[in-house]
């Protein structure tokens, strides 16, 4: 028998430095964690013997595409500040999200910013994007 189910973008919650991420941008992709590296890599010998080498790293980038009036677009731009402040020591700051829904998700609990938004003024508003980087980023198993 066929299973339905549904998906609501409000039953996804995501913290950075144990704050809500707030003013999320629109569209389908206002929150990606991406992997930086593939899981591993495949060797095909001579003889059609192969090996896959499975990598340890567990490194991820988090893009959040917010809106420029966002809180956390503000938290961010505090936290940058921090970060490129000279003689200043770099502390790391955690991020979490979740489908409540679903289970699915994950963890950082050592997260920098890679890359700061562009500053852009016109006509229209412009999605602010920040994008993240961890070291080791854990997955939640969905629910199956």
């Amino acid at each position: 028998m066929a299973r339905s189910s549904s998906y609501a973008a409000k039953n996804v919650t995501a913290m950075v430095n144990g704050q809500r991420v707030q003013g999320l941008w629109d569209g389908d992709d206002p929150i990606t964690v991406e992997s930086v590296d593939d899981l591993g890599a495949l060797m095909v010998g001579a003889d059609g013997d192969s090996i896959f080498s499975q990598f340890a790293g567990t490194a991820h980038t988090i893009t959040l595409r917010l809106q420029h009036t966002s809180p956390t677009h503000t938290l961010l731009h505090q936290r940058w500040a921090v970060q490129r402040a000279p003689g200043v020591r770099v502390t790391p700051f955690p991020f979490t999200h979740m489908d409540v829904d679903s289970g699915e998700g994950g963890s950082a609990n050592e997260c920098f910013i890679m890359t700061a938004p562009s500053d852009q003024k016109g006509r229209n508003a412009v999605m602010r994007e920040w994008v993240l980087v961890t070291g080791e980023y854990l997955p939640n198993i969905p629910n199956g």
